[in-house]
């Protein structure tokens, strides 16, 4: 009997053992091609890693690293190892070894590479949050009967897929709405398991606050940035990402504009630049579904900054539909956009948001549907993004047919979709691609940069010397907002006076533009 009792004993501390780590996850922080957060619940443990797999004998690997932070929000406790000076572009394994003596099964990622040449593939999807339901029964439209079983078809699909990253948009869980957001974290977390491919590869998420999370929620389950917006530098200058927090007001939280203005204008205008620009976040600035909102502060603060900055691509989520567009700017008004006259002048607008959420209708339909909006509709899915220098291609995947989708095999960056994924196909095609001029351009620019401005600390006029005559040329004038105060054309001169107005002051920015593309870059101050 005493030997009976003992055995029982043993088998349920083995069976709970076992349990001491879960809900792993990947995020970034820092340099994609050198480090990596790697987080998880449950014991105390410490990351044994190295670029040899040995399996689940944690004291075969070659580097160990412990706990950085020990985070978490509503009862959920988080745990963060961050792994630095890690190599480009290579294959890590790693376990975690517990403070119970318990060893996690063996996971692995790649880093992302510090070469621009390189090509990179990524999943960009957000609003994987349940449905309101009454008694069990949704009062939200889940087509499904469950919203939960499609956010599930998408996180297969993503260790399907094996993409080198993903862009998460926000609205993970229903939170500050119910009462049980302790059991729609764990849930969530759990679910997020499903990302991970049978043989162990997790892959990292670059992640952006959405409305339905509190307060430093994300922060705190992830260990992003504490103010929950920040820029990764993807493959060496191939992209700059921008993950922005719409929670934040566009123009009143000083903080995180002055940074994003700052960061956009110190990578554009040189040779130095990325060569894509990209921007992620959760409200979009004119919803296509819901109902229709314009986000003013956005409107108003942050597309010029994208406009004159060259954003390329903007990622966006919550009003639980799907659209892509043509490159779109900001009219006059500021109250709509329209289609740009240059295509490389134009923001293309992703979204919004149906990793599994609760179906809305798309709200401008018919003779108020907008010329932009290359299609839009209401389905479960996510978006595939390839990038490398020249181009862009974005296409959208549906959660169909998931259990039958082949599942990629090679773990080399920039890998493209499975031929047997389900894809959005309207009628005028299933994909966008944006193409990218900065590697031509970029040539010109080195050779030309004859060209000075001055004096750079001024109240009245300043200067443009060219250094030979330019047949036609335009001169640009923008606020710290990345606003327009002031514009002048210059034909066959070598040299041009510019006399300032009132609607030019503080640190500024003179974007020169010549007719063969090269566009140059001065920063100048304007006193009062």
């Amino acid at each position: 009997m005493n030997q009976l009792l003992l055995l029982s004993f043993l088998f349920v501390f083995s069976s709970s053992s076992k349990a001491a780590t879960e809900y792993y996850s990947l995020a970034y922080r820092n340099d994609p091609a050198t480090s990596v957060v790697i987080g998880w619940s449950g014991d105390l443990g410490t990351v044994h890693y190295g670029l040899v797999d040995q399996g689940t004998n944690y004291t075969a690997y070659t580097n160990s690293h412990g706990i950085d932070r020990t985070g978490g929000a509503h009862g959920i406790t988080r745990h963060f190892s961050r792994l630095t000076g890690l190599a480009p572009n290579s294959i890590y394994y790693f376990v975690i070894y517990d403070q119970s003596g318990q060893t996690s099964q063996r996971f692995y990622f790649r880093t992302l590479s510090n070469d621009s040449n390189d090509p990179v593939s990524f999943i960009s999807g957000g609003d994987t949050r349940d449905g309101f339901s009454l008694f069990g029964i949704y009062t939200e439209n889940c087509p499904s009967g469950n919203c939960l079983e499609k956010r599930r078809d998408g996180n297969k699909l993503v260790a399907k897929i094996r993409p080198d990253f993903i862009a998460f948009t926000g609205d993970y869980v229903m939170n500050q709405i119910t009462s049980n957001t302790t059991a729609e974290w764990s849930t969530w977390l759990n679910d997020w398991q499903l990302t991970i491919t049978p043989d162990g590869r997790i892959f990292p998420v670059a992640f952006s606050r959405g409305n339905h999370e509190d307060i430093f929620d994300v922060h705190e389950m992830f260990d992003i940035p504490f103010d929950e917006y920040y820029t990764l530098n993807i493959h060496n200058d191939l992209i700059k990402m921008y993950m922005l927090n719409t929670e934040l007001d566009a123009c009143t939280d000083a903080a995180q504009l002055s940074w994003l203005t700052n960061d956009l204008q110190s990578n554009t205008g040189s040779p130095s630049d990325p060569y894509w620009k990209f921007a992620t976040y959760h409200s979009p600035t004119l919803a296509i579904g819901k109902d229709g909102t314009l986000e003013v502060d956005q409107m108003n603060c942050w597309i010029p900054l994208f406009q004159q900055n060259k954003v390329r691509l903007v990622m966006e989520s919550d009003s639980h539909t799907t659209k892509w567009t043509l490159p779109a700017v900001r009219n006059a008004a500021g109250d709509d956009f329209e289609i740009a006259a240059q295509p490389e002048d134009g923001v293309v607008y992703i979204g919004e948001g149906q990793w599994g959420a609760p179906h809305r209708d798309v709200y401008y339909t018919g003779s108020s549907a907008k010329p932009y909006v290359k299609d839009a509709g209401t389905f479960d899915n996510f978006f595939f993004i390839e990038v490398n220098r020249d181009t862009t291609l974005i296409r959208c995947v549906k959660f169909e047919n998931v259990n039958s989708v082949l599942d990629i095999q090679n773990d080399e960056l920039g890998t493209g979709l499975p031929s047997n994924a389900v894809l959005w196909n309207p009628s005028n095609g299933d994909n966008i691609i944006i193409t990218n001029p900065t590697a031509s351009i970029a040539i010109k620019e080195n050779q030309k940069l004859a060209t000075s401005v001055y004096p750079t600390n001024t109240k009245s006029t300043f200067t443009v010397e060219f250094g030979q005559t330019v047949s036609n040329a335009a001169v640009e004038i923008y606020n710290s907002l990345g606003k327009l105060c002031q514009k002048h054309n210059v034909s066959n001169s070598a040299k041009q006076t510019i006399v300032l107005d009132e609607n030019c002051s503080g640190v500024s920015y003179v974007y020169i533009k010549f007719e063969d593309g090269l566009v140059e870059s001065h920063r100048i101050i304007i006193g009062n």
